[in-house]
């Protein structure tokens, strides 16, 4: 093979993208894959062993991360615009952003941290004034998508960006071969303007790139773009559970095709191989996804509709979560918990009105006061759940747990798809309903 030849694919073998719904995704070199997989009659395929026989055949030089970086993720709304030989890319690109995400990914502990940033948060773009946070980028585009969002954080820094297009989400989403996730109920809605119609039935389902795309962007619900955001997270982690299956990897060479048209973004060849080296070496145990918590502005305030930030509830968020300095989720010490000021909703997905009673008034003995019934409509509530899911829906790892200590079961993940005015929100599963000497004692998310 030509020097210039090797050094061409060595330059284009992993990168990272995302949906625009929300995700991370990695694909590989497109004729090296096939050169270099292990025979999956004979062995176990899986991209650790890809990755470990390119290096192998000196075509990959070894790349690690060396400290923390800080992605941000814009999915940008192009609706109506498809790829095709005369797909004019930065047009594609330069629309309003439906999806942001700060994404921090920490080499030390395989951690992957994401914070959802509302579209429609009110933010003061520099240059340009008051407006929402996904104007920044058709104003100015990453740079300033980039400024805009480091200031709203309080100035945490953002080292690179990655921008994606909605027909690239739905090409890959096909070269897939769709995503399982569970419709909660049926969706229907109707926009002409956006080239959207949507009518997904519930149920567990696998769905192509236009339907996944259509359920992530439905928003017609009781939280508008909250509800969203909530299954962009349910998504992410779909999408992740996807991509790491063995069989993914024989389509990787039409994923890179498609990467290459759709997604824009600043990191370098070498780190781009640094930044899947580290993904393909997380998994959802170390992924935790958070959303900046605030209130919808009222009708009296703005003549249009808000996300307006809490700062207050924000800063301990930022902290934990994406300050450089911060300590690892796993040492947080617990001691200083103060049970009674945390506001804990309950719901149940299997309908059992005394079961939900009962771990309410569980919970209240054990010192969390503040507990009740949640009135919000949760998706995950939706369908019987196999196991208890204990949401961490600000962050708070040791809530959480101290949560599961009092329910004695259950499983702890550190996401946004809860009751959004709680600290804890608990989904009771059919475990709930079992005898106690017969639930299955889980651990936590890490």
């Amino acid at each position: 093979m030509p020097r210039s030849r090797r050094k061409q694919i060595a330059k284009t073998a992993f990168t990272l993208l995302l949906l625009v719904g929300a995700a991370l995704v990695s694909a590989t070199a497109g004729a090296l894959v096939a050169l270099t997989l292990p025979n999956p009659l004979k062995e176990k395929v899986t991209v650790a062993k890809v990755l470990h026989n390119l290096k192998q055949i000196g075509l990959l030089r070894p790349t690690t991360m060396t400290r923390p970086v800080n992605l941000l993720v814009l999915g940008i709304d192009n609706s109506g615009h498809p790829i095709s030989g005369s797909f004019d890319r930065n047009a594609a690109l330069g629309g309003n952003s439906d999806l942001m995400l700060l994404v921090r990914l920490i080499p030390e502990t395989h951690e992957i941290h994401v914070l959802s940033i509302p579209r429609d948060t009110l933010v003061q773009i520099p240059g340009r004034g008051t407006d929402k946070v996904n104007d920044a980028n058709m104003l100015g585009g990453p740079a300033l998508a980039a400024q805009t969002v480091s200031r709203l954080l309080d100035g945490i820094p953002l080292d690179r960006y990655i921008r994606v297009d909605n027909g690239g989400f739905v090409s890959i989403i096909d070269a897939l071969g769709g995503v399982e996730v569970t419709v909660p109920k049926q969706m229907d809605y109707d926009d002409h303007s956006q080239n959207l119609s949507i009518h997904l039935s519930p149920g567990t389902q696998r769905l192509n790139g236009q339907h996944l795309q259509e359920y992530v962007r439905f928003r017609h619900d009781e939280l508008g773009d909250i509800s969203r955001i909530q299954r962009q997270q349910e998504v992410l982690k779909a999408i992740q559970n996807q991509i790491l299956q063995p069989a993914t990897l024989l389509k990787l060479p039409n994923i890179l095709k498609i990467i290459q048209n759709s997604v824009d973004t600043n990191l370098s060849s070498e780190e781009q191989l640094a930044v899947a080296d580290f993904l393909w070496h997380s998994d959802q145990h170390h992924l935790h996804l958070v959303m900046l918590p605030g209130r919808f502005s009222r009708p009296d305030e703005y003549p249009l509709s808000y996300w307006i930030e809490n700062r207050d509830a924000a800063a301990p968020i930022l902290a934990k979560y994406f300050n450089p300095q911060a300590q690892p989720l796993s040492t947080i010490d617990t001691s200083s918990l103060q049970k009674a000021q945390l506001q804990v909703k309950v719901a149940s997905s299997i309908h059992t009105d005394n079961l939900l009673q009962s771990e309410i008034i569980r919970l209240r003995r054990s010192g969390f006061f503040n507990t009740d019934a949640t009135d919000q409509s949760i998706d995950l509530a939706a369908i019987p759940l196999a196991q208890t899911q204990i949401i961490a829906q600000q962050g708070n790892l040791a809530a959480a747990n101290a949560v599961k200590a009092a329910l004695g079961f259950g499983q702890v993940q550190v996401t946004s798809t809860g009751d959004i005015t709680s600290d804890i929100t608990v989904v009771l599963g059919t475990d709930a309903s079992m005898p106690r000497s017969q639930k299955n004692e889980t651990h936590a998310s890490f």
